[in-house]
């Protein structure tokens, strides 16, 4: 196999959907992964994902699934081959996290195959988010998710660990309660003895099925909340500071320009054009 640079790694936040008909060599390369979500789709033609340890070719009807963190290696490396296949990045609501408890073909990288009866609603769903994100009109971005979500939701009756017990009831209430309390601080200790765990047990669950350690889940959902905030109100810096659980407008505007690559008044003014 050819050796390839890395990729550039989107930043996290913004969803990010893009249908492809790929013709020769395309890759992605991300030794250290994204802090979001990567969804991979293929409708025609197949790919090769490599992974510590081994690789497996994907073909028509196959989703693959990358968590935070986890090195991304897949591609097309044949001059002639042909891939047709709609990738997402994104950062999943508290809701949904039990729905992306899949097989794994190596710890972070989930796999489905999808029955011919439910790859056209999936494919449907995911060119419908891409579409959505190409138009640039108010709320696109919540239909584009809402997009995403019913093409999950048509993947999930693929997967054989839906409803799997593995997936510890208490770890989906103490996302839920993150997620529904952003303005609260929450010390890892506290927060594990609040659904009765020890800080060790607690920590090593949470990463274990959601995929980010407890705060940088919390980081991730404050941001998107940030994002949200800035894009469809007029509140102040300062008021979503307070909104969201950042201490001070300062430290929000390091850690979004971080992940979102802005700064959260440069976001403002480009959503506004």
């Amino acid at each position: 196999m050819p050796s390839f640079k890395e990729s550039p790694a989107p930043l996290a936040g913004p969803l990010y959907a893009q249908y492809w008909d790929a013709r020769g060599p395309v890759h992605g390369y991300r030794p250290k992964g994204t802090r979001d979500w990567l969804l991979v789709y293929t409708e025609r033609g197949d790919c090769l994902v490599r992974f510590k340890g081994g690789q497996f070719k994907v073909g028509p009807g196959d989703a693959i699934l990358y968590r935070p963190g986890t090195p991304q290696d897949y591609g097309q490396h044949t001059l002639g081959g042909k891939w047709r296949h709609v990738w997402v990045h994104w950062v999943p609501r508290a809701e949904i996290m039990r729905w992306l408890a899949w097989p794994e073909l190596s710890p972070g990288i989930g796999y489905l195959h999808l029955t011919p009866e439910l790859r056209g609603s999936v494919l449907r769903e995911l060119i419908f988010a891409d579409s959505v994100l190409r138009s640039s009109q108010p709320q696109d971005e919540v239909l584009a998710l809402n997009g995403i979500e019913r093409a999950l939701l048509f993947c999930n009756r693929a997967n054989p660990r839906r409803g799997d017990p593995r997936w510890h009831p208490r770890i989906q209430q103490a996302v839920d309660h993150l997620a529904r309390n952003l303005r609260e601080s929450h010390p890892l200790g506290d927060i594990a003895r609040r659904f009765g765990f020890s800080r060790s047990r607690f920590a090593s669950l949470f990463h274990r099925q959601v995929g980010q350690a407890p705060g940088q889940y919390l980081e991730m959902q404050r941001l998107n909340q940030v994002r949200h905030l800035l894009a469809y109100t007029s509140q102040t810096i300062v008021q979503i500071a307070d909104q969201t659980g950042f201490s001070s407008p300062f430290y929000l505007s390091l850690r979004f320009k971080k992940h979102c690559g802005l700064s959260p008044r440069a976001f403002r003014q480009q959503r506004q054009r």
